[in-house]
């Protein structure tokens, strides 16, 4: 009997000696006649098992419901694994598990094997090369999806890459997160992770042109980079790239922690809806932990930002963009903000609302438009700022639009003169609103540059011409096109605007190229012109045709015209700012 479990076993070991490596392509689903596998959990198992001896396609053939929670790992060497559609046909994978897994939490883990059982060093095996594409070969884009019950699954997180797993990529999906839980659900999270002989972190992470939703819990968020386990060396993520999606979350659009190198967080749409969470501070994009090299934010589209809290206490609000401390230098540039807003009208007397919270550190914030729409229900207190630097001293404003309609609350389009670089800007409010400034404590550009006389001092103050900033679309238009008084150098870190568009050596403030400015190489002829006041109002005497412009003292525009001759317009008694051909002139009637 002893030498027959002997034999047994010997069998056994033998078996699992010769388990064939894993190559080729698979079929996974319940379409086919003869599918290779009827779930994703098998085929990921056998995966683990067997190893892998070359590339290997998981072709996903039906919508696909797996009960349990999956982790992928496995020594991939210089093969890779690839999950993708195996035809034009919308896939979508469900996970149904509730309670959260014993180790890393998340419905498909890479990196880590063996979910129901601790955390553990052996079972955090860098899996490199894998590649999620929702791209349907010879098809469309966008095909596979995955998405989670609307029920309480605890900590649900639905793609998680944990550990030094290398070159992974999530592309051309659709991620939902329905989970009703509040334990911090996401749609992808990279995990730094710290055990008991290991720290380890992935690098080379991409995630593009993905659809990332996460509302349902009032806490969801569409990316999160986290760590596991006390980090002693802090190992950093190198080689992240963020691009190309589209994300609506509650809490947090982009939690970035743990990097190093150069990241890249570009030509995404971003919305963020605060919903269930009051008496909390929200951020879209979060500068958080641990940050180290470059952080490049460019691009990008910042749609909506709106607080819909029904209940509040504190000064809490929202930070859309959270530079923190760390990086070298965060470069935010060709972006567009508009959509921020506060609609409840209980709660929270104070809310504090910014587009851009400069903590601390290197800010070059460049050639971005910023729209402050009129809030629904604007706050009796607090601040609501295009740019809040309260704390951040090394920062770079420049060529920048800035243009409000906020008719009663306090706001500023700059909260502190910064002790940088601030020039070549454009700002401009539209409604007459006693608590508007235009930086820190000045209520006008020409308060604000008589008491800064470095700062500033090419900046215009004139009205933008937006497609549809209501909706989001900050493209110039109209009378904008073509307006030297939005005209600024190009910048040679900016060359092209947010849509690729080469910008010329004369180019426009903001996110947009306009058509191309005409630049002329026969050297202007000096305009003279006599400016009278008169005893009904204002005449400019002009030696050739000029573009005038006429403002109140709170510059507001009155009057914008391009004038042969003589120019007069009738005034009532006060002080108003005349200028001809971007030359400005104080005068009192």
């Amino acid at each position: 009997m002893k030498k027959f479990t002997f034999l047994m076993a010997a069998l056994m070991i033998a078996a699992v000696s010769m388990a064939t490596p894993m190559t080729g392509t698979y079929k996974v689903g319940t379409a086919e006649v003869s599918p290779n596998y009827t779930s994703l959990s098998a085929a990921v198992t056998d995966i683990n098992t067997n190893g892998v001896g070359g590339d290997i396609v998981l072709e996903i053939s039906s919508d696909i419901t797996e009960p349990a929670n999956i982790g992928l790992g496995v020594n991939t060497g210089t093969f890779s694994i690839t999950i993708r559609p195996d035809a034009d046909v919308d896939r979508t994978i469900t996970f149904t598990q509730l309670g959260d897994n014993s180790s890393p939490s998340g419905h498909f883990v890479i990196g880590y094997t063996s979910l129901s059982t601790a955390w553990s060093d052996a079972n955090t095996i860098a899996t490199s090369n894998v590649t999620i594409d929702g791209y349907a070969v010879g098809g469309t884009t966008k095909r596979l999806k995955f998405v989670n019950l609307n029920a309480a699954e605890i900590n649900a997180r639905i793609l998680v890459v944990v550990g030094a797993c290398h070159n992974t990529v999530i592309k051309n999906c659709i991620v939902i997160n329905n989970t009703t839980n509040t334990g911090s659900p996401v749609c992808i999270v990279a995990i730094v992770r710290k055990g008991t002989a290991i720290e380890v972190a992935p690098t080379n992470l991409t995630i593009d042109n993905n659809t990332l939703t996460a509302t349902v819990s009032g806490v969801g968020m569409g990316m999160r980079i986290t760590n596991s386990g006390t980090l002693v060396a802090i190992p950093k993520i190198s080689g992240f790239v963020f691009k190309n999606n589209i994300v609506t979350a509650s809490r947090r659009l982009i939690e970035l922690s743990y990097l190093d190198g150069i990241t890249e967080v570009n030509n995404n749409t971003f919305n963020l809806l605060q919903s269930t969470a009051p008496g909390a501070l929200v951020y879209g994009v979060y500068g958080n932990l641990n940050l180290l090299g470059t952080v490049n934010l460019y691009n990008n589209k910042f749609n909506q930002s709106t607080v819909v809290e029904t209940a509040a206490s504190g000064a809490f609000g929202i930070r859309l963009v959270q530079l923190a401390s760390g990086p070298t230098a965060w470069n935010v540039y060709n972006n567009t903000f508009t959509g921020m807003n506060r609609t409840q009208t209980t709660g929270a007397a104070t809310l504090n609302l910014s587009y851009i919270q400069v903590s601390f550190g290197v800010a070059n914030i460049y050639n971005n438009s910023f729209y402050l729409p009129a809030l629904t229900s604007p706050s009796s207190a607090g601040y609501y700022n295009a740019i809040n630097n309260s704390n951040g001293q090394s920062q770079k404003i420049v060529n920048n639009i800035f243009v409000s309609n906020e008719p009663t609350a306090v706001h500023a389009f700059v909260s502190n003169v910064c002790t940088g670089e601030s020039n070549c800007n454009v700002y401009y409010i539209r409604q007459t609103n006693a608590n508007a400034k235009i930086v820190s404590a000045y209520a006008t550009l020409n308060d604000y540059q008589t008491a800064n006389v470095t700062m500033d001092v090419k900046s215009k103050n004139v009205d933008i011409n937006f497609i549809d900033a209501a909706n989001g679309d900050l493209r110039i238009t109209g009378a904008s096109i073509q307006d030297d008084n939005i005209s600024v150098d190009r910048l040679a870190s900016v060359l092209t605007d947010m849509f690729g568009t080469t910008r010329g050596s004369k180019t426009y403030a903001g996110a947009h190229e306009g058509t191309a400015y005409l630049v002329s190489s026969v050297k202007d002829v000096e305009l003279t012109s006599r400016i009278m006041r008169t005893s009904t109002g204002i005449q400019v005497e002009l030696d050739s045709e000029a573009l005038i412009e006429l403002f109140s003292v709170n510059g507001i525009m009155i009057e914008k015209k391009t004038v042969s001759g003589t120019y007069s317009h009738e005034l009532n008694n006060g002080i108003y700012i005349i200028r001809i051909n971007g030359k400005a002139t104080k005068f009192i009637k």
